[in-house]
C-alpha cells in the first residue's frame, strides 16, 4: 500500500473512533450502539497500520486479490450493523404497538370514569 493512501487510512480510522466516542461522551449514542462501530475503527487501524495482516489472512483463506478480502470484511460489518439496528427497530416498534395499546386502554378507563362522575 502506498504510504500515502496508509496515512490517509490511518487518520479516517482515527477519526472514526474520535467521532464515535465523542457521540458517546455527548450520550448521543449509546455504548451498545457503538460497539460494532468501534471494532470496525479499530480493525480498519489494525489493518492499515499492519500490511502483512492482511496478507497473510488473504493467503490463509485462500483469497488470490487481499483488497477483495478488505472489501468483503466490509461488507460483512455493514450487513452486522443493518442486521443489529433491523433488531433494534424491531423491538422499538413493538414497544410502540403496546404503549399505544397501554395509553389507549388508560384513555377509556380514564373516559369511562368521568361518564359516572
Amino acid at each position: 500500500m502506498p504510504p500515502r493512501a496508509k496515512i490517509i487510512i490511518i487518520l479516517l480510522s482515527v477519526t472514526l473512533f474520535l467521532f464515535v466516542l465523542n457521540l458517546i461522551r455527548k450520550r448521543k449514542l449509546k455504548i451498545e450502539h457503538s460497539i460494532l462501530w468501534l471494532l470496525v475503527s479499530a480493525t480498519i487501524l489494525i489493518a492499515s497500520i499492519w500490511n502483512r495482516l492482511a496478507d497473510g489472512v488473504a493467503l490463509f483463506l485462500g483469497v488470490e486479490y487481499p483488497p477483495a478480502l478488505f472489501l468483503s470484511v466490509a461488507i460483512f460489518f455493514a450487513l452486522a450493523i443493518l442486521l443489529h439496528f433491523s433488531i433494534e427497530m424491531s423491538k422499538l416498534k413493538d414497544q410502540n404497538k403496546n404503549l399505544t395499546q397501554e395509553l389507549a386502554i388508560q384513555k377509556y378507563l380514564l373516559e369511562k370514569m368521568e361518564k359516572k362522575d
